[in-house]
């Protein structure tokens, strides 16, 4: 494998327009969904009973390696989500069943030599577990990690103490500011900056990104898209795309660029369809891609003398 993610894949119940559904979810789906765009992929989770062959088909469809997916007695996490005429989530209930049990130990042995890992949000402490255990048996693979605000009123000290110990650290607006004690986006980064990191990006939902590297501050505008259906799970394909790429160039500029356009895809389609398929063999065809796609939607963007 070239990149591992490791986190919750969820089968969740989703509430559309009135109509319920039961489909594939989980931050270290969505993040493998992004990163084997660019490279092979394997994926670490633990689902129950009720994670259906069907779910499992469709990760290996898109080209995901599923020897780190442990199936288990009992059931998977899952996140009860409504959805808007709007395409607005609200988030009902959640319960993470038999995904608490994650651990180091069900990491097949081949994956391990990995070029990088990306850890999705779980507890810090098992977390911290993953990051210590991939420190001693891969040294030399890239570690990225992202979080969510909900493990912020019990782990928020765990979390800060990570950011320093990972290779890429990224949150969202939102968390940034709850994790520094902001209430501003510009004031959380300027904390986030003095904060002892290797590399922090800070994602800003449809706007784009901030990257804070060595005391420096760069925002990455995301490209334009006219129809945005669905956002959930936008920062974790971002995270997933961000790392994949990152190995391949070392650039964090240029990663930050490919990886807002594999999240702004991602929000024009349900849950992951708009990249389930995409695979491409160098950063420079899936550019070409981007650049194709956007092209097509000129017809969609106002120049400034409409508003005049």
């Amino acid at each position: 494998m070239d990149v591992v993610t490791i986190g919750h894949a969820s089968v969740d119940r989703v509430k559309i327009g009135g109509t319920k559904n039961v489909q594939l979810g989980g931050a270290a789906v969505y993040s493998a969904m992004a990163a084997k765009i660019f490279s092979d992929t394997g994926l670490v989770s633990r689902v129950g009973g009720d994670f259906t062959p069907d779910f499992e088909r469709i990760i290996n469809k898109a080209g995901i390696d599923t020897a780190g997916l442990r199936k288990v007695r009992g059931r998977s996490s899952y996140f009860s989500i409504d959805y808007d005429k709007y395409g607005g989530a609200t988030y009902r209930d959640y319960n993470l069943n038999v995904g608490i049990h994650i651990r180091p130990e069900d990491m097949p042995l081949s994956y391990l030599s990995a070029k990088a890992f990306h850890i999705a949000p779980m507890s810090a402490t098992k977390q911290g577990h993953f990051l210590d255990t991939l420190r001693k048996k891969s040294p030399e693979s890239l570690i990225s990690l992202n979080t969510h605000v909900g493990y912020f009123a019990r782990y928020k000290k765990d979390i800060i103490k990570l950011i320093s110990k990972v290779d890429v650290f990224t949150v969202n607006d939102e968390e940034a500011t709850k994790l520094t004690g902001t209430k501003r986006v510009e004031f959380a980064i300027n904390v986030l900056k003095k904060t002892k990191h290797r590399l922090i990006v800070v994602t800003i939902g449809v706007i784009g990104c901030i990257i804070i590297k060595d005391g420096e501050i760069n925002f990455f505008p995301s490209v334009y898209q006219p129809g945005i259906v669905d956002l959930t799970g936008c920062g974790d394909a971002f995270a997933g795309s961000f790392t994949s790429s990152y190995i391949k160039t070392r650039d964090e500029l240029k990663s930050a660029n490919i990886a807002n356009s594999v999240a702004s895809i991602t929000a024009t389609g349900w849950n992951f369809r708009a990249i389930s398929s995409l695979k491409f063999k160098t950063l420079e065809n899936f550019q070409k891609f981007v650049f194709s796609r956007q092209r097509k939607l000129r017809k969609h963007q106002w120049s400034i003398e409409h508003f005049f």
